[in-house]
């Protein structure tokens, strides 16, 4: 099955929640974040903020990851995204800014409705290694399944030329939603170059989590391999509002979390390092020892460590061989 079932709890101060059917809120009101990026409300502690997020410290699926081209693959197929011109609503969620806008995505044979994007910085998935300042997710849920939830990602580079239109068409409006819980009205946006990447442009797919709390999985990402522009004003103006929302990278899909790895970590019971990079260093110390040492030649200052097979120091130089 491509998208699993999504059961969760109710928390709807969760980013990637807002607005969706189960997390309506109430008319004309912006709901501040309750879980943060530091100390005792960041990453480490969200299983402890409520009862629902326990995923965080249990799940083998977590988001976000690392992706590597050898281990996550790209998707076999485009989605098909319609945004029609609207007004969005702009808002300042405290732990992101958000912008609430209508739209119909098509992918793997099930509808979807695009109920929202938020912005992280940096970005949360790396791609090969390498972070991205920006990484917008497009939060979709099932037309027929409310609980089946996919993300379209989207990775921002700094530019020295012009941001992509979504950004820039966002920038006039930042200053309005500068504080937690604000928000203004924009017209209406431009999708279309978003909407020709995505459809363009190799995705990578796989199932992970949400990446804020609850930490539900079940979740379809697609992320864009290239990323998009942004120039360094715009993401300066971003960034001063948003400040730092990234989660850190998860371990790899179906291996332990990274939290229990941690508790864990110089008792009996710590997970020891890959048998691959332990074999390694095992090899190069063994090469090392191996290499015959070099001949010296007439001329040559040398150390000599050992003297009838008591230790010394002393530095001498080669008069014949």
């Amino acid at each position: 099955m491509l998208l699993k079932t999504l059961l969760i709890a109710g928390t709807a101060s969760a980013t990637c929640l807002h607005n969706l059917s189960r997390f309506k809120r109430a008319e004309g009101e912006v709901k501040v974040g309750t879980f943060g990026y530091d100390g005792l409300i960041g990453p480490l502690n969200w299983a402890s903020l409520a009862e629902e997020n326990q995923v965080c410290k249990s799940g083998k699926t977590q988001s976000p990851i690392n992706i590597l081209d050898a281990e996550v693959t790209l998707a076999t197929e485009k989605p098909t995204l319609d945004i029609p011109e609207q007004k969005v609503e702009f808002e300042n969620l405290g732990t992101t800014i958000e912008v609430v806008v209508n739209g119909t995505t098509k992918f793997g044979g099930t509808d979807f409705r695009l109920k929202q994007f938020h912005m992280h910085t940096p970005s949360e998935h790396r791609i090969n290694d390498e972070y991205y300042p920006l990484e917008v997710h497009m939060v979709h849920e099932g037309v027929s399944d409310t609980s089946s939830l996919a993300v379209i990602s989207i990775l921002f580079q700094l530019s020295t030329g012009a941001s992509n239109p979504l950004l820039s068409g966002l920038q006039p409006h930042l200053k309005a939603i500068a504080e937690p819980g604000t928000k203004t009205e924009i017209e209406s946006l431009d999708f279309a170059s978003v909407i020709e990447h995505v459809q363009t442009t190799g995705l990578f797919q796989y199932n992970g989590s949400l990446t804020t709390p609850p930490c539900a999985e079940g979740i379809t990402f697609l992320i864009a391999k290239q990323p998009l522009d942004i120039d360094v004003a715009t993401y300066n103006e971003i960034k001063s509002i948003v400040k730092f929302n990234s989660r850190y990278s998860q371990n790899k899909l179906g291996e332990a979390n990274l939290i229990d790895v941690a508790s864990k970590a110089g008792t009996a019971e710590q997970f020891d390092a890959p048998t691959a990079v332990a074999k390694a260093a095992t090899e190069d110390e063994a090469a090392a020892a191996a290499e015959p040492e070099p001949t010296p030649t007439k001329g040559q200052t040398v150390t000599i460590s050992e003297l009838h097979g008591k230790p010394t120091h002393l530095v001498g130089v080669v008069v014949r061989r």
